[in-house]
């Protein structure tokens, strides 16, 4: 069971990576729920497939182009699944690196909820809020 959400997760870092917002849209279920930590303009728990997606169109709009996300690992167990990443973008002309843990909640094929931890989310609340 592991390995199957496992390959869930995986689908949706390769959507991240693509900004593809059909295949994330896909990847969730109708009530999933998204904790995005922090006090900037998207900080918030998201409810439902709409608003999740919504986030996701939201986050890319306040950058000057699409953020970057290298994985670097992905790990499953019978309850959740963990990935580790680092983001890099642009907004208003200044660059933004941060490391991201994002733990999901898997049912079945499709993600019920996502938490979203940020490195040092103060300073991504700064970056977002400075340009």
């Amino acid at each position: 069971m592991a390995a199957a959400k496992e390959a869930v997760v995986r689908r949706m870092v390769d959507a991240f990576q693509r900004a593809d917002a059909a295949a994330i849209s896909d990847l969730v279920s109708d009530e999933v729920v998204y904790h995005f930590p922090g006090r900037g303009p998207v900080a918030g728990t998201y409810r439902g497939r709409d608003e999740v997606v919504g986030l996701f169109g939201a986050f890319r709009e306040l950058l000057d182009a699409p953020a970057r996300l290298k994985s670097h690992d992905v790990v499953a167990s019978e309850a959740h699944v963990v990935e580790l990443s680092t983001h890099a973008a642009e907004r208003g002309g200044r660059s933004h690196e941060w490391n991201v843990a994002r733990i999901y909640h898997v049912d079945g094929d499709r993600i019920g909820e996502i938490w979203l931890m940020i490195d040092d989310v103060n300073a991504f609340d700064a970056w977002l809020a400075a340009s």
